[in-house]
């Protein structure tokens, strides 16, 4: 189910041309280790005088919110939710509020998952964020996205992304771990 709250979302903002990447849970599982999640995190290049169009295209594509929640949301850079009249899901939406952000909307990827394709965080974006947040889980997160995606991602690019948002020193500690693991495991 959560596929379809995906594609409805995503189908709904192209259609408006508001330009998003998914981050969080569901970017995760693109790129890393696959885990459970009742939420869509997403992050929306919106202008306040667009969120009453927004709301508008929500409403008929079955979602519910309220266009003033997220101009308040824009005011203070914070989040605003968008609930799936369907099912228990629901979105967590926010809009670009620092060089962070802009960054990982311009570097977003398409991927595609059941009938449809959509955009999300880069696999190196989400490590260095993940990085920066720093709970157990996103820690867990990296590790399994560097893991999964080690041949893929752009090295250079990655470490010049940790060093400018300081979290380099994190990033050689997971980087070690991880790629020993990958010995062990390969090599053993």
């Amino acid at each position: 189910r959560i596929e379809e709250v995906i594609g409805s979302i995503t189908k709904t903002l192209e259609k408006e041309k508001v330009d998003y990447v998914i981050v969080g849970g569901i970017a995760v599982s693109a790129w890393g280790n696959i885990r459970t999640t009742r939420d869509v995190d997403i992050i929306l290049l919106i202008k306040e005088k667009d969120a009453g169009g927004l709301e508008e295209a929500l409403r008929k594509a079955k979602f519910s919110i309220q266009a003033e929640d997220i101009r308040d949301a824009l005011n203070e850079k914070s989040h605003f939710t968008i609930f799936d009249d369907l099912s228990e899901y629901y979105i967590d939406g926010k809009g670009i509020y620092n060089e962070n952000d802009r960054i990982t909307l311009e570097r977003r990827r398409k991927v595609s998952f059941a009938d449809f394709v959509f955009y999300v965080a880069s696999p190196e974006d989400i490590i260095a964020n993940k990085l920066l947040f720093g709970s157990e889980q996103d820690v867990k997160d990296a590790e399994g996205i560097y893991a999964r995606q080690f041949e893929n991602m752009d090295m250079a690019y990655l470490e010049e992304r940790c060093k400018k948002i300081e979290v380099y020193e994190e990033f050689l500690t997971l980087k070690l771990r991880v790629e020993r693991s990958m010995k062990e495991y390969f090599f053993s």
